[in-house]
């Protein structure tokens, strides 16, 4: 039996005592305390604690008391970012042959979500929400590839692609939690002479399903006029920065035909690295005719892991040293790839009730060489480093 005359008194002596009286142990899963928040879509520049509580960020404040949080990150000369978003990879793992895991790449680069840019087709899509979306410890999206599967030397490819087209949209529309759209690779070295043919097929599914398309661009034909002009707004045209015949820039520097026009009417550039589309020539190029990119992604897989490519923060390590500022490329590796995904309300961003998605990051001196595709090398002297990865409000550990 409770004693009420006991209970009555301790509950004045809380009152009397103060709010801090009532709160028993810690308030918060995470503190990361004297880092920097960085989040250049909101211009948030401040030396603050956050406090993590429930996979939210519960408190943004000058100092959070010692004691406050089961887990505390000392993030002194660090930068507490959003979560970085990788917007082009390729990480159906165990089931395709160039796919990689996301979760130990992610415990050491920051990102904490992940986009699997046409890695498998509409009738793998239950397998890629079952084994690698529920599985992983960061978030994980995808665009489904429109491609000719069948290699029956009887089946006309574009007769083929044009029966698998509408199951590729309805894959997209009864999956839209998790897919974003349709993936397409187009040139001549992916889809040979039917290359643009596909496209135009991708493009009318993609309109009919009112979804938006990712295009590949590499080797032409087709010419990078006809791509742009199939484009539309929230589309991506990934591999911008790329120093093949079906790039963005011609050999003097200006930008081709229909390239200005498409992002005029709200068509998104994507680096998408790679293991043969990132150059520094080209990127100076397109840079110097002040076309910079609207995302920085990867295209990681296993065959660039190890080099070129490596992750994320050695690929926005690539355009600070070419010259964007560290907000900028904070951005396009944050709220903008996270607004195109659009799945998440806040995710890319450091607000109070946003996901508690963060990458806590170094900016390194020193002599570090980059190298691109092409085995091109430049030497930075700053370096994007990752210390530590949180994903709904968890770290993100190595898979034991």
């Amino acid at each position: 039996m409770i004693n009420r005359r006991s209970f009555v008194s301790a509950c004045g002596a809380a009152l009397a005592a103060g709010p801090g009286f009532a709160q028993r142990g810690p308030r918060f899963d995470i503190v990361i305390r004297n880092g920097e928040l960085r989040d250049p879509s909101t211009s948030l520049r401040r030396k603050a604690d956050l406090g993590i509580a429930d996979g939210k960020i519960a408190a943004i404040e000058d100092g959070i008391p010692a004691g406050q949080g089961r887990d505390e990150i000392d993030a002194s000369g660090l930068y507490v970012t959003p979560g970085l978003v990788d917007l082009h990879t390729h990480i159906y793992h165990s089931a395709t042959g160039l796919g990689i895991e996301a979760d130990p790449i992610a415990a050491r680069s920051g990102v904490t979500t992940w986009v699997d840019a046409g890695s498998f087709g509409h009738d793998q899509t239950p397998g890629f929400r079952r084994f690698i979306v529920n599985s992983s410890q960061v978030r994980i999206f995808g665009y489904v590839y429109l491609y000719p599967s069948s290699r029956n030397p009887d089946i006309d490819p574009v007769k083929y692609v044009a029966t698998v087209a509408k199951r590729t949209g309805e894959a997209v529309e009864k999956n839209r939690d998790i897919l974003i759209g349709i993936k397409m690779q187009v040139g001549s070295n992916m889809n040979g002479r039917y290359s643009y043919d596909f496209l135009k097929i991708a493009r009318q599914v993609c309109d009919e399903f009112r979804i938006p398309l990712m295009a590949h661009i590499s080797f032409a034909p087709p010419e990078t006029e006809q791509v742009m002009a199939l484009m539309r707004a929230g589309d991506v045209v990934t591999h911008c920065y790329n120093g093949h015949s079906l790039g963005i820039v011609d050999s003097g520097g200006k930008l081709k035909p229909g390239v200005q026009e498409a992002r005029d009417r709200g068509v998104l550039f994507d680096i998408g690295h790679g293991l043969g589309s990132f150059n520094f020539p080209a990127a100076k190029k397109a840079l110097a005719a002040g076309f910079v990119c609207d995302t920085i992604s990867t295209d990681i897989y296993g065959l660039n892991v190890n080099g070129p490519v490596y992750d994320m923060p050695t690929t926005m390590t690539k355009m600070l040293h070419l010259g964007m500022s560290f907000d900028d490329v904070l951005l396009r590796s944050t709220a903008n790839p996270a607004r195109i995904i659009g799945r998440v309300p806040g995710l890319g961003t450091i607000a109070v009730g946003a996901p508690a998605d963060i990458a806590i990051l170094a900016l390194e001196d020193g002599q570090f060489t980059l190298v691109d595709s092409q085995r091109n090398q430049e030497v930075a002297r700053q370096r994007i480093a990752a210390r530590v990865t949180i994903c709904r409000g968890r770290r993100v550990v190595h898979p034991a």
